[in-house]
């Protein structure tokens, strides 16, 4: 399905592609005429998501928290399609059966978070900016969360951490490569139905509440979440940068 040809062309790497909010928004622009090429650590379900795409998508199975392995893969997709335009910081952890408050919470499950949530984005967009600065620019969209400015998830201490991290880096890179061509912006998305949230969204009160929380009454699906990832890709946001657009059905607006 196209939307626009705002980003028909445009060389795009997302990160955490084989599920969820990755998936959605890889489907998104590559229906859009984009070329997008897919990077997770679940080999299985990365395989099933680049059949989907088709056309022979490049798909590189790695852990974000290994730069050397992001830098492999960063130049694998750069020679495969020849450059990038895109760069897009999504992949995430959430170690639910293993978080808690500051006083509970183990380093090893603090540590292991930040390196995938908020390393794993550094290491994406430093070497992702490499290859968009030899194109002579781009767009680089990282995935946030509200919990970053809200302490709306109370026991999830090293996630919400995590993901503030990433606003600041968005902030930051923004104003680092602004004068190159390249637009850094994030996105926070709400509560969405992906394999990650599953873990409280089949319980049927858990939902009940969310949907009394949200004023827009329901989580948010993944495609809602990928449409402004990949407005904010696209040509038509050539004006947006260091942004953060919350998506998050009214959440935290009340």
């Amino acid at each position: 399905m196209r939307y626009n040809g705002a980003v028909e062309g445009k060389r795009c790497l997302i990160t955490g592609a084989a599920k969820g909010i990755g998936r959605a928004t890889a489907l998104r622009l590559a229906g859009a005429g984009a070329r997008v090429a897919l990077l997770d650590i679940d080999a299985h379900a990365l395989s099933a998501a680049a059949a989907e795409i088709g056309g022979g998508a490049p798909a590189v199975e790695a852990d974000v928290a290994d730069e050397d392995a992001v830098a492999a893969a960063v130049a694998e997709v750069t020679a495969r399609l020849g450059g990038l335009d895109v760069v897009i910081p999504n992949a995430a952890t959430q170690l639910v059966e293993r978080e808690a408050r500051a006083d509970r919470l183990d380093a090893a499950t603090w540590r292991r978070t930040l390196d995938v949530n908020l390393s794993g984005a550094f290491h994406t967009a430093k070497h992702g900016i490499r290859a968009l600065l030899e194109s002579g620019g781009g767009a680089v969209v990282c995935t946030g969360s509200p919990a970053a400015l809200y302490g709306i998830a109370p026991g999830l201490d090293a996630y919400s951490a995590s993901k503030a991290g990433v606003l600041g880096l968005v902030r930051v890179l923004a104003a680092d490569y602004a004068a190159e061509g390249i637009r850094v912006n994030g996105v926070l998305p709400g509560i969405t139905e992906t394999p990650m949230n599953h873990w409280w969204l089949d319980d049927e009160a858990a939902r009940a509440d969310v949907e009394r929380r949200v004023p827009l009454g329901r989580p948010a699906r993944a495609e809602e979440i990928a449409a402004v990832i990949a407005f904010l890709a696209s040509d038509e946001a050539s004006y947006v940068t260091g942004a953060l657009w919350t998506v998050d059905g009214g959440l935290t607006a009340v």
